[in-house]
């Protein structure tokens, strides 16, 4: 089993303009240079980082056709990414894009590239926001399987943005994955609020599942039409635990909503050697209060005024 991991968060910037797909190949390869030679295992990019795809594309496309471009980019754009985590020695969690479904619609799918491997591992998202499921606007379908898998000898989920704000699906993972060791959540807010949400949700579930999450945006107002804003950062977050600092704030930047003054790339958080296996130890030991899967069974909620009303009337 392995007890650390040191990992690289990209909070990318969307506000640059690409000129094609090798454009956006040569920012992520400038990443994975500096993540490897800060010792990371992994590269982390946000959720729909394919929105600066579009900026190839012109400015012209209706929002309902723009999960399909973004889809043909994305996949156009997959040997490339392969062939960046093979000649770095690099794994790669390039963010997410629209993929495609049986029914011509799209989902939202957040790609993890190993080096070496033949084809990414894809986790779709489960649960919408009310614009990205809108017909009228993206039309993305929501998926209904959450995987957990090995990665680097570590026990892994990949949570997208809205998903990490969802305590039914935490109580998913304590009732069927107790023993997971670190969520990747890639997240995309607009809004100062957003990001609050998200990176607020995502210290709770660490809490809540003894585990360790990390979680990363995109920055920067997309220069499409008038502009999409974007306010986010990085984090790894873990369990508040007096052998691990107290606060459960292993690393931490942001929030930003433009990228720094001579770096366009967007902000990257260099987390090194994350305690996962003091986190797993406490776990299966002595966490202060933990109760573990707790499921809530026996336990009544009652509406008191009701219940009063009714014994008034029973009187």
């Amino acid at each position: 089993m392995t007890d650390s991991v040191s990992i690289t968060l990209w909070a990318t910037n969307l506000a640059v303009p690409l000129a094609g797909p090798q454009d956006w190949l040569d920012r992520l390869e400038r990443v994975v240079v500096e993540a490897k030679a800060e010792g990371s295992a992994l590269v982390i990019a946000p959720e729909y980082v394919s929105e600066q795809w579009l900026t190839y594309h012109g400015h012209d496309a209706a929002l309902t056709d723009e999960p399909a471009r973004m889809a043909e980019s994305g996949a156009a754009l997959v040997p490339g990414i392969q062939a960046l985590a093979d000649t770095h020695g690099m794994d790669i969690m390039a963010g997410s894009w629209p993929v495609p479904r049986p029914d011509g619609r799209y989902s939202n799918g957040a790609h993890l590239f190993r080096a070496g491997g033949d084809a990414p591992l894809i986790q779709r998202k489960l649960c919408m926001t009310p614009s990205e499921k809108d017909p009228a606007s993206w039309g993305i379908v929501p998926h209904e399987e959450m995987q957990v898998f090995e990665w680097n000898g570590l026990k892994c989920a990949i949570v997208i943005c809205l998903d990490i704000e969802l305590p039914a699906l935490s109580m998913k993972f304590a009732q069927t994955a107790p023993d997971l060791d670190i969520i990747f959540c890639p997240s995309m807010t607009e809004k100062l609020s957003g990001y609050s949400r998200v990176f607020g949700c995502a210290k709770a579930r660490a809490v809540e599942l003894m585990t360790t999450v990390a979680v990363c945006g995109v920055i920067g107002s997309t220069p499409l039409g008038e502009g999409r804003p974007n306010v986010s950062g990085a984090a790894v977050y873990l369990p508040c635990e007096a052998e691990l600092g107290f606060d459960g704030r292993f690393a931490e930047i942001g929030p930003f909503n433009e990228a720094p003054v001579g770096d366009d790339l967007g902000p990257r958080l260099h987390a090194k050697n994350i305690p996962i296996g003091v986190v797993r130890k406490l776990r299966a030991s002595q966490p202060e209060v933990w109760p573990g899967a707790w499921t809530g069974e026996g336990v009544s909620v009652t509406r008191v005024a009701d219940r009063a009303a009714s014994l008034k009337k029973s009187a």
